[in-house]
């Protein structure tokens, strides 16, 4: 009672959160079947569904979409792996018909255009200075695709050919794809602006150089751009030759980082003008591996995935 006298509020609130429990002895003083607090509790009180609070909401829709990942994540898995196989998988029906040596031998220009250009370029200075050296070697990559598949290649077939790029360029590779180098000819069905080549088409021509530049540095000698950078420098006159320079700067596993250019094929002693300049990403696909081994043929070598 000394508690009580002292603390009027607390005794409110002890008879107010007894009430419920006192209010039925009150309205049935003679039932025996209410014999505990709970009971008595349940007996006077009515539940209603629980309501859930917008956070709760919020973290069903959540969980309802985790569950959705795992497909979304197969479907990726599959689609990858299809569009990494499709060149092993071709290779293997003859769509790469030819190794790197063979090349070098399957080319015979008739036109005029052809011929003139592919002689410049044989004779420049540069490619035979590249010849001698024996850390490099030499190929034509786009002569690679059989014929009857070329009209499905962007590079070796839509963009090859009279006015285009004129001759099949030639690719110089460095061991262990430390660098290369490609000299081209590009015409006057190229540009963007007349007279100038078009800014994506210089664009493509560094994304498959750089990505060929770091074949042999990655474990199964293929690649695909996980990322490209292009910075342009001048534009680039339609007719004229070109040199496509590029620099393997980092390998890591299945990653690799590239730099080149794109600039102009001067004499000896000249200064060139840089067009273009890029860095990329290059990473190997994960299936690479598996693939070489259920397709083996040295011909896969530097396929462009």
């Amino acid at each position: 009672m000394v508690i009580l006298n002292r603390s009027p509020a607390l005794v409110g609130r002890v008879f107010r959160c007894s009430a419920p429990l006192i209010s039925p002895l009150r309205r049935f003083p003679n039932t025996a079947a209410i014999t505990t607090p709970v009971s008595r509790f349940a007996a006077t009180k009515s539940f209603e569904p629980i309501r859930k609070s917008a956070y709760q909401k919020f973290s069903d829709k959540v969980k309802e979409a985790t569950l959705i990942r795992p497909s979304i994540w197969l479907l990726s898995g599959i689609t990858i792996t299809i569009l990494t196989t499709c060149s092993y998988i071709m290779a293997a029906q003859g769509y790469i018909a030819l190794t790197d040596e063979e090349t070098l031998q399957a080319y015979t220009p008739t036109d005029p255009q052809e011929i003139e250009a592919n002689n410049y370029i044989s004779d420049h200075p540069l490619v035979t200075s590249l010849r001698s050296n024996p850390t490099f070697s030499e190929t034509r990559p786009t002569l690679k695709i059989a014929d009857k598949y070329k009209h499905l290649s962007f590079t070796a077939g839509t963009l090859a050919g009279p006015g285009k790029i004129v001759v099949p360029p030639l690719t110089f590779v460095e061991d262990g794809g430390r660098s290369m180098v490609q000299v081209f000819y590009l015409g006057e069905q190229l540009c963007g602006h007349p007279g100038y080549i078009h800014g994506g088409m210089l664009a493509t021509m560094l994304d498959e150089g750089l990505a060929r530049c770091c074949f042999a540095a990655l474990p199964n000698k293929i690649a695909m751009t996980a990322s490209l950078t292009v910075n342009y420098r001048k534009p680039s006159p339609a007719g004229s030759y070109v040199v496509l320079k590029a620099t393997t700067v980092k390998v890591e596993g299945r990653k690799a980082w590239v730099e080149g250019k794109i600039e102009t094929l001067v004499g000896e002693g000249e200064e060139p003008s840089v067009l273009v300049e890029a860095s990329a990403l290059m990473i190997e696909p994960k299936q690479a591996a598996t693939l070489k081994k259920i397709v083996p043929d040295r011909r896969l070598e530097g396929v462009r995935a």
